[in-house]
């Protein structure tokens, strides 16, 4: 299997605080907000397993896709360093930040650029 799915709700600002793209592109420290525009807005994330021969893909060159993926979707998305794997796996963590339909999109966008790429190569 190339991807995998894991459920974490409801992070707070204090446990996500790394380095992640942004919906403006940029990989900068990221301090959640939950009132936007007057609204509370609830902050979930889901981090998903990518097989490591498959991150490029996710990435793009010079962060291209990821950024792209971020800014379509609206979700801030985290790869993790290299070495850094699922328990038990080869797969990197990706982490996606946002309300759910954000999370959904980016999830789908993620997996959409993995399989046309796996599509191609076949």
């Amino acid at each position: 299997m190339w991807w995998s799915r894991y459920v974490f709700p409801s992070v707070s600002a204090a446990s996500y605080n790394a380095l992640n793209y942004g919906a403006n592109g940029s990989g900068v420290k990221f301090q959640n907000s939950r009132f936007q525009n007057n609204k509370e807005e609830r902050s979930d994330s889901v981090t998903i397993g990518v097989a490591d021969e498959h991150i490029g893909l996710v990435l793009g060159r010079g962060g291209r896709n990821i950024i792209e993926i971020s800014q379509r979707s609206g979700a801030r998305i985290k790869i993790s360093d290299r070495g850094d794997f699922m328990s038990g796996t080869s797969d990197r963590k990706v982490t996606i930040t946002g309300p759910q339909r954000a999370i959904r999109m980016a999830e789908n966008l993620i997996l959409s650029k993995i399989s046309s790429a796996s599509e191609v190569m076949k």
